[in-house]
């Protein structure tokens, strides 16, 4: 397999603070942002401590949470006797344990169906890489970023077709692309020319890297980390990977909630805040690949409008 870019994100994050006066501008308003955010998150949490959440107080009570994931590694990542690890699960627990709930009950549900299950309680919550996107936060509301990457596409081998962008697969009517239906991707893709007759949906991501060998596809599209994990795994030679994808922005992602839980969302955040000032969020994630300085000054308030 030949790697075109092998993207470290921190080195990323440090390349774009140094593009220009307004990249340093807007970057350091971000951290201002982040900063008075965790603050507010810690005052109230400070103001509630005392009075648990009806949600929180259920779950301690059952002593456990039901926790929609997916299976993309290194966000998540199924293992043969059914455990369930990656860097999502793996904050998720962290965090679950710090408010008193002792045990993570996953339960495997594509992207697409998270949200249905969230609004119909059919979960507590929702981890594995879920994107904060502006459409999404309508229907759910989000933790602080907890992951943070960039976007990818795997190819043919010497990317025969020049694919850099979602822009370059829409000016080729002909070429077909593969990702999961609900996914950051699909939007993005769409939302650059790419038409719904283009897209292929895979059911699982190593499903979608078999259509791009046997030739039924011409670029599969996920998140960078997940993609690059995949191609290690298949061990191609005639794959290659293309990261990060021009014109995409850096997507990151959160744990997801029920609209109606506020106040759990917010118990939630103090104890991710705790895990972040302390360091065990970085090492909880940097072992799969992700920075926990790709976060440092993201908030789900610029992300999501209305700051829900």
């Amino acid at each position: 397999m030949q790697i075109l870019a092998n993207l470290n994100l921190s080195n990323l994050y440090g390349s774009v603070k140094l593009t220009s006066h307004n990249n340093k501008k807007e970057n350091f308003m971000k951290k201002i942002i982040s900063i008075f955010t965790c603050f507010f998150i810690i005052l109230g949490f400070a103001q509630t401590s005392y009075a648990e959440s009806d949600t929180l107080k259920k779950l301690k009570k059952q002593g456990y949470a039901t926790v929609a994931v997916a299976n993309e590694p290194p966000y998540s990542d199924i293992k043969s006797d059914g455990y369930v690890t990656g860097a999502a699960p793996d904050v998720a627990r962290a965090v679950l344990e710090v408010l008193g709930v002792n045990e993570l009950r996953a339960q495997v549900i594509m992207y697409g169906a998270m949200i249905p299950a969230l609004q119909a309680r059919r979960v507590d919550m929702a981890t594995s890489g879920l994107y904060i996107k502006p459409g999404r936060c309508e229907s759910i509301i989000y933790s602080e970023p907890d992951l943070c990457g960039a976007e990818a596409f795997a190819v043919p081998a010497g990317n025969p077709n020049n694919l850099l962008t979602y822009e370059d697969i829409a000016a080729n009517p002909d070429l077909k692309m593969t990702t999961c239906a609900g996914c950051a991707e699909e939007k993005y893709a769409l939302e650059r020319g790419v038409s719904a007759d283009q897209i292929v949906y895979f059911d699982t991501p190593p499903s979608g890297i078999k259509m791009l060998q046997q030739g039924r596809v011409d670029v599969f599209a996920l998140s960078g980390l997940g993609t690059q994990d995949l191609l290690q795994k298949t061990n191609d030679p005639n794959l290659e990977l293309i990261m990060p994808i021009s014109g995409v922005p850096i997507g990151c992602a959160g744990a997801a909630f029920n609209m109606n839980d506020i106040e759990f969302r917010a118990e939630y955040n103090m104890a991710l805040a705790k895990l972040k000032a302390t360091g065990e969020f970085a090492a909880i994630i940097e072992p799969y690949g992700f920075s926990a300085e790709a976060t440092a000054g993201e908030s789900y308030l610029t992300r999501c409008p209305d700051g829900k």
